[in-house]
This record gives structure tokens, C-alpha cells and sequence, in this order.
């Protein structure tokens, strides 16, 4: 493969085209094109959502996202992926109902409202 074809190859794909759409317009297998990006992404780390080259810091977390606007976009796609370990089944204290608290073991209300109404009862609703 030629310096040239690899550049357009960049180039296609910095433009959103998919590697079937590249390999067609280039004339190329797709599993060319498939193999060309898996060695050049061996030992480098690109981001989930944008697919930007990350530099990693040494000695430091391993960055999956280049910024928070790519990590929520991602987030936002992809909700059935999240691994939520930190969801907790509770019983409200004002109203005795069941609801879930994601990463706060200790909430006691499902709402501002029952904490409202629980606290202040002569005061809640009017």
C-alpha cells in the first residue's frame, strides 16, 4: 500500500465514511482496509466516540474519551453498555415507595417533594 492510499485512506475516514464505503471508493478489499487500521491501531489508543489519537499520560488512569463532550456523547448512545454497579433499591421515607439511587447508598427520599412534605408536614402543598 502506498504512502498516497494511506493518507486518503485518512483522510475518508476522518470524514465519517465507513470502512466499506473507503474500500469501495478506492478500490480496495474491504478486509484491506479493515487490516491497514487494525495494525496502525495496534499500540495506540484512539477515543470511543471521535476516534481521535489519545496521548496517555505515564503512570497515570488510561484514557478511553479526548473530553467530557465526547464521553457523554458516548454514554448517551451507548446506555445499554453502561455497567451500573452502583444502583441501589430503597424505600422512601415520606411515602413508602420503592425507587432506585444510582452511586448514594444513603438517600432516604424518591423526591425533593416527599423530603418537603416529610419534613414540614403542616407546611407541604400550600
Amino acid at each position: 500500500m502506498t504512502t498516497a492510499q494511506k493518507q486518503t485512506i485518512h483522510t475518508l475516514r476522518g470524514q465519517g465514511q465507513s470502512m466499506p464505503q473507503i474500500a469501495a471508493s478506492m478500490g480496495l478489499s474491504v478486509n484491506t482496509v479493515k487490516s491497514f487500521f487494525r495494525r496502525e491501531r495496534q499500540g495506540k489508543d484512539y477515543c470511543r466516540n471521535c476516534k481521535v489519537l489519545l496521548e496517555q499520560t505515564p503512570g497515570g488512569r488510561r484514557k478511553i474519551f479526548c473530553s467530557d463532550k465526547c464521553r457523554y456523547a458516548w454514554w448517551n448512545r451507548h446506555r445499554d453498555q453502561m455497567q451500573r454497579r452502583a444502583v441501589y433499591t430503597m424505600t422512601c421515607a415520606g411515602c413508602g415507595g420503592a425507587f432506585e439511587s444510582y452511586g448514594n447508598r444513603n438517600r432516604k427520599y424518591c423526591t425533593h417533594e416527599c423530603y418537603i412534605h416529610s419534613r414540614w408536614p403542616d407546611e407541604a402543598g400550600g
